[in-house]
């Protein structure tokens, strides 16, 4: 083999295996998180309300820690930022974006919708993701740049547009009503659905169960994992005014689609 020929078959190794070990540690800590999430999930909560008067249980604060233990010990140098603690905050550099159970809303009532994400952010945009549903041992992970897979098989967004599709939205019953998107698309009689879990519903999307997903309090760490998952599916996700997410500062609302309903959906969020 020649010297040039040995050069392109080590770059295009090192290629394939980038980010290989993250998505490896990722998924492993994603298991043990889904273990601590069934055993807390009927009892045993200590369910307690924080400042902003959201849920948070001790299957919420034991996730956490394990996410930073765990990757305090193979990536030293990387910034965690987790919903209920954090060694690092938002900026450029690696961060690894950790929601220990997404939507504990539901997971504290039983509602089997809550999920774990755990997301490699470098310089504001994710790089490998993975979530995990304990309940039906769906492992949903991503790699930039590759397709998205669950339980080993690939991914693929729907084709349906707003006519044959369906839209979740997210929001309770004070809410949705004020919301001039989820008007607009039931005065055009776009089907919609809500219930809890963002990353259970950008996971939807990627199996082309769901054609679009809008929500105007999502944040970073609830679909920094998903992100990848979405567009490695062949979907789409921004903001909601269409624009690209910076994964490098705090934002809210995302819209999340099979691409051929995006533009659609950014002009009822006008």
């Amino acid at each position: 083999m020649s010297t040039l020929t040995e050069c392109k078959f080590s770059c295009y190794n090192r290629l394939m295996n980038t980010f290989t070990t993250e998505l490896e540690t990722a998924v492993a800590i994603a298991r043990e998180a889904g273990v601590i999430m069934l055993k807390y999930f009927e009892e045993g909560q200590e369910l307690q309300y924080k400042a902003d008067n959201t849920h948070v249980t001790i299957a919420d604060k034991l996730i956490n820690s394990l996410v930073i233990e765990r990757l305090s010990k193979i990536f030293p140098e990387d910034g965690i930022i987790g919903e209920e603690e954090s060694t690092s905050d938002y900026g450029m550099g690696r961060k690894c974006i950790c929601a220990p159970i997404d939507r504990t809303a539901a997971y504290s009532k039983s509602i089997p919708t809550a999920m774990f994400s755990l997301a490699l952010v470098i310089d504001g945009k994710p790089v490998v993701g993975v979530a995990f549903d304990p309940f039906l041992n769906k492992m949903y992970t991503a790699i930039t740049g590759e397709k998205s897979m669950c339980n080993g098989k690939e991914l693929n967004v729907s084709n349906e547009d707003l006519t044959t599709g369906t839209v979740a939205v997210t929001g309770g019953i004070k809410v949705l009503p004020k919301r001039e998107h989820f008007l607009r698309m039931v005065e055009d009689k776009v089907r919609v659905t809500t219930f809890s879990g963002s990353v259970y519903k950008c996971c939807l999307v990627s199996r082309g169960k769901l054609a679009g997903y809008v929500e105007n309090g999502v944040s970073n760490h609830d679909v920094a994992a998903t992100f990848l998952i979405v567009h490695g599916a062949g979907g789409k996700m921004t903001a909601l005014d269409g624009t690209e997410l910076d994964f490098s500062k705090p934002f809210k609302g995302v819209i999340a689609s099979n691409g051929v309903v995006h533009q659609k959906i950014v002009e009822y969020c006008r």
